[in-house]
């Protein structure tokens, strides 16, 4: 790998890193140590632990996708267990100084990926629930929402990050809004936030805050992304 891709990757990998949230900070990567040991062992490359990441992610999916209680905590386990295996790639690939911007990407897409799927399967798993007959599609209407947004969000968030490291914000309170929704919005804790509400039944609250919350984090970093310093060189 040449000198200024290693430089961009370890960039990214320290930001990822400054943007961990609390549950990532005191839980996801006190656990993801042991693994990372484990893989290192084994002799796993960085990009086939965000591979396998992935798969367990749409696992998860899949799981919420059935519809029911008990498959609903089973999707969130294996989604708590997506984020803490997808901590250990970046931990693998600093200690095996195999870092690369192809990883940085896989890892980027891996994560959004797994993101759209839970919420596609959680919509799902709760238009299956509904009592015969009912056939309201707001379960599916939110979860398209929340999908679509997501992927908004995919296509601005490498801009504000490109925004982030390169000071270039076009106003101070932009500056200030960015980092707030990069230290409050963008961490994995809401793995946790999903678990309880699927151990207490009610996933469609979750729901209702993926849409919500998810279209108001894009329109949030559309607004803090133009005009900037970056869309005017």
């Amino acid at each position: 790998m040449d000198r200024a891709a290693q430089q961009m990757a370890e960039t990214h990998s320290q930001a990822k890193a400054d943007l961990d949230g609390f549950v990532d900070r005191y839980f996801n990567r006190k656990v993801s140590t042991l693994l990372t040991r484990l893989f290192l062992r084994i002799g796993l490359s960085p990009n086939a632990i965000t591979v396998l990441s992935l798969f367990i992610g749409l696992m998860a999916a899949g799981s919420f996708a059935l519809g029911g209680y008990l498959v609903g905590i089973v999707g969130s386990l294996l989604f708590q267990l997506s984020a803490i295996v997808d901590c250990c790639d970046g931990e693998v690939a600093r200690l095996t100084n195999r870092q690369s911007r192809f990883g940085r990407q896989l890892d980027f897409a891996a994560d959004n990926v797994v993101h759209m799927a839970i919420f596609a399967g959680v919509a799902w798993g709760l238009f299956l629930q509904q009592e015969p007959g009912s056939g309201s599609w707001l379960p599916l209407a939110l979860g398209a929402a929340a999908v679509l947004a997501n992927g908004l969000a995919f296509w601005l968030v490498p801009r504000a990050l490109t925004l982030r490291e390169q000071r270039a914000w076009s106003t101070p309170l932009k500056a200030t809004w960015a980092e707030f929704l990069f230290k409050n919005v963008t961490s994995r804790d809401f793995s946790v936030v999903l678990l309880v509400f699927a151990l207490v039944g009610k996933l469609e609250w979750f729901l209702w805050l993926a849409a919500v919350g998810s279209n108001i984090f894009w329109i949030m970093l559309a607004w803090i992304t133009r005009p900037s310093s970056l869309t005017r060189a």
